[in-house]
């Protein structure tokens, strides 16, 4: 198996090649949503480097959210074009998972992602299986009932007073890799590639404010 990981639904750009058991490549970069630029390049240099060709891949795995909606378009639309020219397989992976297994860490962990004015992506996983369901909520409202020797990761720094109570992993750990990514899509079930889209958890802004428009009228 010749997988190739991609995550462009934060501000970090990472891209990693694996065969399935074990990471052969990996590069992330702080591209402050740059990431259409960034990405092809950065995928062609890697695949010289470990003498992979194009028809050597087998599947792609993306990260398919929640998080950026520019960032997952670009993903999507890159792991989608992949796919179906190479005729490989296409497996999501969330991005909230990523980052909790990412962290490296075991029990309860919080993977958070800002979603501004006091609203995160958040989910909750207990040894690698998620927990209720991820969501867009008010991080406050998420966590307040929670142990506080919970382990928090991702965007922590948003949320400072909410999460004083809780355990926070170490800034080193917090960002997704897409190593931890191709290792977690090398088991999954792919998708059908032209129906795979992925997952915002809410509307665009400039969708939210189109359908407030419309009951106003």
């Amino acid at each position: 198996m010749k997988i190739v990981a991609i995550d462009t639904s934060t501000k970090q750009l990472s891209v990693a090649l694996s065969d399935g058991k074990q990471i052969l490549a990996e590069a992330s970069y702080v591209t402050s949503l740059n990431h259409a630029t960034k990405l092809m390049p950065l995928l062609e240099r890697m695949m010289q480097e470990v003498r992979w060709s194009p028809r050597d891949l087998t599947r792609v795995v993306i990260a398919d959210g929640p998080g950026s909606y520019t960032g997952l378009r670009i993903g999507a639309t890159t792991a989608k074009t992949l796919a179906y020219t190479l005729g490989i397989e296409l497996v999501p992976v969330s991005t909230l998972e990523l980052m909790a297994a990412s962290a490296g860490s075991t029990g309860r962990i919080v993977a958070i992602q800002d979603a501004r004015r006091g609203t995160g992506f958040v989910g909750l996983y207990e040894n690698g299986q998620l927990v209720g369901e991820e969501q867009h909520t008010l991080v406050a409202d998420f966590v307040k009932n929670l142990p506080t020797d919970t382990k928090v990761t991702g965007d922590t720094d948003k949320f400072v007073s909410e999460l004083e109570p809780f355990v926070i992993v170490d800034p080193a750990f917090r960002a997704p890799r897409a190593g931890v990514l191709a290792l977690l899509g090398a088991t999954r079930q792919a998708v059908e590639t032209h129906a795979f889209e992925p997952r915002y958890l809410r509307l665009a802004e400039a969708e939210a404010k189109w359908i407030e428009a419309q009951r106003h009228e």
